[in-house]
């Protein structure tokens, strides 16, 4: 006979059985073991086949996005190399050993700069799997856009490792090697070539050796319309005379050469910066103001990127706006990625604002050095012009009647017998509104005016309104439209003849509504 259980039991026993489950420990887990770090050779040999395969892209499908993605792993490669050199150099060195042939006219120059090429580690599968497909992979040549690369990298290397004199022979090589080849594919890649070669000659203090052949390249970028290498060469030449002060050299280069639009934010800030200081240097500050506020806006706005270039901008805007008789901005003075550099500059900026030329003084003596590095002393020595107009003005202000001896006294001039001619100057500039008794040597201030009465207000709702005409062009240029966007709107061949078709028959009913 069947043995049958009441539920109540049957409830127990289930209840008992989730309990004694419940009340049982858990297994304990096992304890992972930490990853191991990446190794920095596995990950160098990777970024250079995926550069090398983003470049076989960009030659196939001539898209620009596989050419910046390229030069990104590049810079990618090069900062590897700057934190762990001894274990990814020789495996830049293995990667030349098998991608240059042995007759190439580089193999040995390149392998001469790095320590000995590295073992793949994956030797026995390659040979493997070439085995299988017939070494077909061995066989494929390699391009030039990625045998530059592999020369940038090495050219980087010895710059970053201070081996000068052996990175001015590769650059010399490498500018040849590039001069030889004529392929748009490679303009991307050329430019590069052309900046960090011109970069080791700067390095080694010899920018000027190298001044003719980027002329040279500069005039052929110009005939292919090469858009990349000639914004670059533009602004390595602008920089290679204004390092060596021919200044009226920049300005006929600037006259006679055209910036191109279609270059990228990069460059076109350093030729706005560039043109920004040869203006100032030949005292169009109106001009150099433009320049440099426009050079600050193109700069990456992020506060870890291009700070240096930042930096330089904002000390050359600060002296261009107070030689322009304006006061900068607080914010540039208050950041906390610029307060210390730019404390020179606030020195500066309250000894004009307050026209004290004592502080003046104090301040050129104390930083001299500070505005020598930054290539701003000879700005600098033209604010004294500023400080003295500034603390005349306040003198102005403050007394209807003073004495010339009295005003050059609280001027603190260096020779109180240059007063009058100095408030002569100033009267004469529309400084101050005054009349000056020769007789008795006294300055009296006119009456203040009134502001709306003259053309001031005028002056500034132009320049507001230049600031946002320009402001609109810019955003205009700078909208991208998909090509061949317009042609959708556009009717067919079979749509016209339709509509000549209808066209004629409609001239034809009429014409035999008017026979009737």
């Amino acid at each position: 006979p069947e043995r049958r259980c009441c539920p109540q039991r049957r409830s127990a026993d289930s209840t008992m059985v989730e309990a004694m489950d419940t009340d049982a420990p858990a297994p304990a887990p096992a304890e992972e073991e930490p990853a191991a770090p990446p190794d920095p050779a596995s990950l160098y040999r990777a970024d250079i086949r995926s550069a090398q395969a983003s470049v076989e892209r960009f030659v196939t499908s001539r898209e620009p996005r596989f050419a910046q993605a390229a030069l990104k792993l590049m810079a990618c490669l090069r900062k590897a190399g700057l934190a762990a050199a001894s274990p990814t150099q020789p495996v830049l060195a293995a990667a030349i050993a098998s991608a240059f042939g042995p007759s190439h006219p580089l193999r040995e120059r390149l392998l001469a700069a790095l320590p000995p090429p590295a073992a793949e580690p994956e030797a026995a599968d390659a040979a493997g799997a070439e085995g299988k497909e017939g070494g077909e992979a061995k066989k494929r040549p390699l391009l030039p856009e990625m045998e530059l690369i592999l020369e940038l990298l090495v050219l980087l290397a010895l710059i970053d490792g201070g081996k000068l004199p052996v990175a001015l022979s590769l650059a010399d090589a490498l500018l040849e090697r590039v001069a030889s080849w004529n392929r748009r594919t490679l303009d991307p890649f050329a430019e590069r070539a052309y900046f960090y070669s011109s970069w080791a000659y700067e390095k080694a203090g010899k920018i000027e050796a190298v001044r003719s052949r980027l002329l040279a390249a500069q005039r052929t970028s110009c005939l292919h319309h090469n858009t990349a290498c000639q914004a670059t060469l533009l602004n390595l030449l602008l920089r290679s005379y204004m390092s060596a002060k021919l200044f009226v050299q920049a300005d006929k280069l600037l006259a006679k050469s055209a910036f191109p639009e279609q270059a990228s934010n990069g460059q076109l800030a350093r030729y706005l910066y560039y043109t920004g200081r040869i203006k100032a240097l030949q005292l169009e500050y109106s001009e150099a103001h433009r320049c440099l506020l426009q050079a600050q806006r193109k700069a990456p706005q992020s506060s870890s990127k291009a700070v240096g270039f930042k930096l330089s901008a904002h000390k050359l805007g600060a002296i261009v706006q107070l030689l322009l008789g304006e006061i900068p901005e607080r914010a540039v003075f208050r950041a906390s990625s610029t307060r210390a550099p730019m404390r020179p500059y606030l020195k500066l900026v309250q000894a004009v604002r307050t026209g004290d030329l004592a502080a003046f003084r104090d301040a050129m003596a104390e930083h001299a050095a500070v505005f020598a590095a930054d290539g701003n002393a000879a700005l600098v020595l033209r604010l004294r012009q500023n400080v003295i107009r500034a603390g005349l003005r306040n003198v102005s202000l403050a007394y209807s009647r003073i004495h010339l001896s009295d005003a050059a006294a609280k001027l603190a001039l260096d020779t109180p017998g240059d007063m009058e001619s100095i408030a002569a100057k100033a009267i004469r500039d529309g400084v101050i509104d005054a009349t000056i008794d020769h007789e008795a040597g006294v300055l009296i201030s006119s009456g203040s005016a009134d502001t709306y009465s003259t053309l001031e207000p005028q002056a500034a709702y132009h320049k507001r309104i230049t600031f946002c005409l320009n402001l609109h062009n810019d955003a205009v240029k700078a909208m991208s439209y998909p090509p061949d966007a317009h042609k959708g709107d556009l009717p067919d061949a079979d749509a016209i003849k339709e509509r000549q078709r209808e066209e004629q028959e409609l001239a034809e009913a009429l014409a035999e509504e008017d026979e009737f």
